[in-house]
């Protein structure tokens, strides 16, 4: 596909094309909190460093571009100091100090703190509300997160095990899930994971499986396990297989308590549970023999909750799965699909009982560091507006404005309908292009509230001088490359046309500033990955 993207329309148009206020919705005691935050933490800072042009550098930029959301100012060249494979397997170790800006500014946002300490009172929160905080985490957590690899996979699973978050009552749901259940198992087994989604209130709600009752099988959660969380849509398994998963799943409901199972028959019991908000009603299940085709599965009568725990199972390892996990894993950080790397990383998966970074380990670790087996990927919106926070190293709360933006861009998060979660194919993204130059302009233009950018601090600390020195700095510090390099010419050329026009125009040095370094976010070098 060709990498090329419009050329962004003129800044005028950009600020008159809807940037209109939103009431910001964050933190209990929005202001107060923040400047409280700020306090403790103090503004967002960035260590500058002169990029390199070496092989090594060149390295480091296209990693972080595959495994992080992007670069931040001067980590190309300390990355490419310490080497690329070694900051790698630093980020699949997964066990690095956190930037505590991550906890002063994520911990204290009331669903949170709900979700941590009393789930069950999350329905209490207003719906706007429920919504705008939990993608409020979300934005925080990629944007200043030391474990970028861990957060490229919170969305990576996400979208995988994806729920819409408007549907009834999912909204608080949703952020349960996020926490409880996708978040805890980002690098662990993926038996672990299916298992927390299979009992997740959210997916089982979100597919209806509450519905599902022996003599009346719903079939929609037992599709999509299949078809979209585990063996994949061609794998083989036929409509056989979906009626008799979804008679394994018959019984499975919802419950409001989490710290009471109803046990089998519904009689309460005062156990811990071991997946709150899940129970089991023998009731409802359907008892009889069963056989699963595709899984050659044969289920003996009266085998009640274990009849689902068996499909789990079987699922979990069979190679459909290991190869669907691996390809979609592929796609997500190689931008296609190298029938080697499938391979290796299925067998890793199967050998390492279903382990995820085994996983992981053939896609990041062979396949990214070799350029043949590496496409260009067009960053998705949050891809393409986290980045932007990091390269420009932006003091962000992640309110409502900035998810305003997100949802222009066409992506808000939690709220795709459908399940298969949002699209990675650029034809997805490429069409509607007019809310990124918006976004764009805004930042660097300082007009969201809740999130500042300083493009001088970057000036001062390189040493930019003149027009000619801050186009270099844009470049060489936004898009991390070379300012001779064959990727940024054109780039250059944009940059010095308009900023040359600018001067001719009398526009005031900061508008006139915010308009190239936009330019410059805006551009195909920036965009594609």
């Amino acid at each position: 596909m060709d990498a090329e993207t419009p050329a962004p329309p003129s800044a005028a148009k950009q600020i008159a094309g809807g940037l209109g206020v939103a009431t910001l919705i964050s933190m209990a005691g929005c202001d107060l909190v923040r400047d409280r935050v700020q306090q403790v933490t103090g503004r967002v800072h960035a260590e500058y460093a002169a990029l390199p042009d070496t092989p090594s550098a060149r390295e480091a930029r296209h990693v972080l571009n595959r495994a992080a959301f992007g670069a931040k100012p001067g980590e190309v060249a300390r990355v490419a100091q310490t080497g690329a494979k070694s900051w790698l397997e630093e980020q699949l170790a997964d066990n690095l100090t956190e930037d505590p800006i991550v906890g002063w500014r994520v911990n204290p946002i009331d669903l949170q703190e709900r979700v941590r300490s009393a789930p069950d009172t999350a329905n209490d929160v207003d719906n706007d509300q429920l919504m705008a905080e939990t993608m409020q985490a979300a934005i925080l957590r990629a944007t200043y997160s030391r474990h970028q690899l861990r957060e490229t996979l919170a969305d990576f699973w996400t979208n995988h095990f994806n729920i819409y978050a408007l549907k009834s009552n999912e909204r608080e749901l949703v952020a349960i899930d996020t926490e409880n259940v996708i978040r805890p198992h980002l690098f662990g087994k993926f038996r672990d994971l299916l298992l927390a989604s299979a009992h997740s209130p959210a997916m089982l709600s979100y597919l209806d499986n509450q519905q599902n009752k022996k003599g009346v099988a719903n079939e929609n959660y037992a599709r999509e396990l299949l078809e979209l969380h585990t063996l994949g849509v061609n794998s083989g398994y036929t409509q056989k297989d979906i009626q008799e998963v979804a008679r394994c799943f018959t019984g499975w409901r919802l419950k409001t308590t989490g710290d009471i199972r109803y046990d089998v028959g519904g009689v309460l019991a005062s156990v811990r549970d071991p997946h709150p908000g899940f129970y089991y009603d023998s009731s409802l299940h359907d008892e009889g023999a069963k056989f699963v085709p595709f899984l050659n599965l044969h289920l003996a009568p009266k085998a009640g909750e274990r009849d689902a725990d068996s499909v789990l199972e079987r699922l979990v390892t069979h190679e459909a799965t290991a190869r669907f996990l691996a390809r979609k894993l592929c796609r997500r950080y190689l931008g296609h699909v190298p029938p080697e790397i499938v391979d290796r990383a299925a067998k890793a998966y199967l050998k390492n009982d279903t382990d995820i970074r085994a996983l992981l380990r053939p896609i990041l670790l062979d396949g990214v560091f070799d350029p043949t087996r590496n496409r260009p990927i067009f960053k998705r919106p949050l891809d393409f507006m986290v980045s932007a926070l990091r390269t420009v190293s932006a003091d962000t709360d992640g309110g409502a404005t900035l998810q305003k933006h997100l949802a222009a861009m066409g992506q808000p998060l939690y709220q795709w309908p459908m399940p298969d979660g949002f699209p990675e194919k650029a034809a997805a993204w490429t069409g509607s292009l007019l809310g990124r130059w918006n976004f764009a302009l805004a930042l660097t233009g300082r007009q969201i509230d809740g999130t500042n950018v300083d493009l001088e601090a970057g000036f001062k600390a390189l040493g930019a001088k003149g027009d000619e020195g801050k186009i270099q700095t844009l470049v060489e510090s936004l898009l991390n490359l070379p300012m001779n390099s064959s990727e940024a010419r054109p780039v250059v050329a944009t940059l010095r046309e308009h900023l040359a026009k600018a001067r001719q125009s009398n526009l005031p040095e900061n508008t006139a500033i915010a308009e190239v370094a936009a330019l410059t976010l805006a551009s195909p070098a920036f965009q594609w990955r």
